[in-house]
């Protein structure tokens, strides 16, 4: 095996572990989205505003923020309403 044929290799594992990365983290979203979608108001609302070691992560926070949006509410009025 020639020195092109592994770094072909090398970069055909690279590009699906990638690949692998992306997909998981799609999924991750997704399940996150479904999640926020059939939660209260006043329950994104606490996840969006919680700080602290047990508090939502920034891809929960920014999804839940995004259902709030998508329901009416503007920025103002989700930065506004601290719970």
């Amino acid at each position: 095996m020639g020195f092109w044929d592994k770094a072909f290799d090398v970069a055909k594992n690279v590009g699906t572990a990638a690949m692998s990365a992306v997909e998981e983290s799609a999924n991750e979203t997704r399940e996150i989205k479904l999640k926020c979608e059939g939660k209260s108001d006043d329950e994104l609302l606490r996840m969006i505003h919680s700080d602290g070691f047990f508090s939502s992560s920034s891809k929960e926070k920014a999804i839940a923020f995004s259902t709030l949006k998508s329901r009416g509410y503007s920025a103002e009025d989700i930065n506004a309403a601290k719970r």
